[in-house]
């Protein structure tokens, strides 16, 4: 079983672009922590100022390494403080691995 962690950013007007810049560090920090099987980030299709960010984990505990990691703390900080985003939404599910 894997869990999949997911949130979703909306950009403030005219911050898209520079949003996904700072989301994009996302990466190596997912590659620093052990349990991490994927890292992605991307924009909408249908609306280019909402980004996700997906990881997907082969336990809670490297999720919550994840969330609880000092690389994230920094990427939201700068997030918050250029003030590129306006909302931030979060959501799990796990995933069954077929045998």
């Amino acid at each position: 079983m894997s869990i999949i962690h997911r949130m979703t950013v909306r950009a403030r007007h005219g911050r898209s672009n520079r949003l996904g810049q700072c989301l994009a560090r996302l990466h190596e920090v997912g590659r620093d922590i052990p349990g991490c099987e994927r890292l992605r980030v991307f924009s909408l299709r249908n609306d280019p100022l909402i980004w996700q960010v997906e990881g997907q984990w082969r336990s809670a505990a490297a999720r919550d390494a994840f969330l609880g990691s000092e690389g994230l703390r920094r990427v939201l900080a700068q997030a918050i403080d250029e003030g590129l985003f306006t909302h931030l939404e979060c959501g799990m599910e796990l995933q069954q691995q077929v045998a």
